[in-house]
């Protein structure tokens, strides 16, 4: 004996029907799943745009940078040995003998004073080669970089920061160049740091880039303040920077001591940080889409005391408990994923309309946003139509007729 067939389509008919003969408290009903879904993706946008936006951030100051230099020493004298300091051995050491490593940048630091707009200022000399633009993530915002020729004929070139140039263009007298130690250094350039580090680096407001070659002149000896690494990939960051360590204290006294440290310790804090504001924000959204579940609820279930004799009149029709439990669930269903298509649509547009005010700013709408708005959406409504339908589908059907 063949099984009767479930009535799909006229269950949603007289679902619709039911919903459409009360559609101005059908509208009010999914409006409040329209705010929670729109605040749903919302959230997952912000905070997925927030985390990518704060690791490009200091990505941008180098996710492969591994920096070296020397700290301390042990001596009986209690003075630092020289040969403890880093050197150009160094450097070609850790360029030549170590897999993982892209490129290599000495730094060489000195300071002068140099008078802008009448006023001194403390000018921060970086001595380095061509590579440092390169492992530092240095933009040149206007003429060119250091290269090997400047370096190998002594050229007096520099590059200056942006506040350092503006400071130089004001000034009537200014010819190109600028007087450093008593040496004038022409100014080929203007460069900033891709990603700004407010004084944390090197980099101050007043700096000048310089040939290492040059710098020479002012400090006569052959060590190293500090040595830049980037290595090939993210993956490789922290075994090459074990590597550097263990062959610095291979070609120094074991007394010394070097820091040699990379940016993937402050990557991932970022990350479990953003990570963190990220739930604390879900969880408010998942508050406000409960509120709404709870008003469907409760919408629902005022339809079912209202609909009693009609509940009563389909079932000594024939209508069975599977049937008036679908069709209750269709109701509710249909009331959450209308509001929630809809608030899928207004927290996509929100962000999407963002680059039209400031065509500078892209946000990328991800999959994951659409796809847990709408899942969420059919959740609320399963979970919270459920009551109604099982209370609509287990009326006795006598006593649902006498009800007035």
């Amino acid at each position: 004996m063949d099984r009767p067939k479930f009535p799909v389509l006229e269950t949603l008919q007289s679902a619709t029907e039911a919903l459409r003969r009360n559609w101005g408290r059908a509208v009010l009903t999914s409006l409040s799943m329209v705010v929670g879904t729109a605040s749903l993706v919302l959230v997952v946008v912000a905070g997925i745009s927030g985390r990518n936006y704060t690791l490009d951030q200091i990505r941008g100051v180098g996710s492969n940078l591994i920096y070296v230099h020397y700290e301390a020493s042990e001596t009986a004298s209690g003075l630092t040995a020289l040969s403890d300091k880093l050197t150009f051995g160094d450097l070609r050491a850790i360029q030549t003998q170590l897999l993982g490593v892209r490129s290599a940048a000495p730094l060489v630091l000195d300071y002068d004073s140099v008078v802008l707009d009448s006023i001194p200022r403390v000018v921060t000399l970086i001595g380095t080669f061509s590579e440092y633009q390169m492992v530092r993530s240095i933009d040149v915002l206007q003429g060119r970089f250091i290269d090997s020729y400047d370096e190998r004929l002594r050229n007096k070139v520099c590059l200056v920061t942006q506040a350092f140039a503006e400071k130089l263009y004001r000034d009537p007298f200014y010819r190109g160049y600028i007087n450093i130690h008593g040496i004038r250094f022409t100014v080929v350039g203007t460069f900033r740091e891709r990603v700004n580090t407010f004084g944390q680096s090197e980099v101050s407001d007043y700096s000048a880039i310089i040939p290492l070659s040059v710098m020479r002149n002012f400090k006569e000896t052959d060590t190293l303040d500090q040595i830049y690494v980037s290595a090939t990939s993210l993956d490789a960051v922290p075994a090459l920077t074990a590597e550097i360590r263990q062959l610095l204290v291979n070609r120094h006294r074991r007394q010394s001591v070097y820091k040699v440290d990379n940016l993937t310790e402050i990557l991932k804090a970022a990350s479990r940080i953003s990570l963190g504001l990220s739930l604390v924000l879900l969880v408010i959204a998942a508050i406000s889409l409960v509120a709404s579940g709870i008003g469907i609820m409760n919408v629902m279930l005022i339809t079912v005391t209202e609909r009693t004799r009609e509940i009563g009149i389909k079932k000594a029709v024939g209508a069975n408990r599977q049937v008036l439990l679908v069709e209750f669930l269709a109701e509710a269903l249909i009331l959450s994923s209308g509001g929630g298509i809809v608030g899928i649509l207004l927290g996509i547009a929100v962000p999407y309309s963002v680059h039209f005010f400031v065509p500078t700013i892209q946000i990328q709408i991800p999959k994951l946003a659409i796809f847990l708005g709408f899942v969420v959406t059919l959740a609320v409504g399963l979970t919270f139509g459920m009551l109604p339908a099982v209370r609509a589908s287990r009326l006795n059907p006598v006593e649902a007729l006498r009800y007035e």
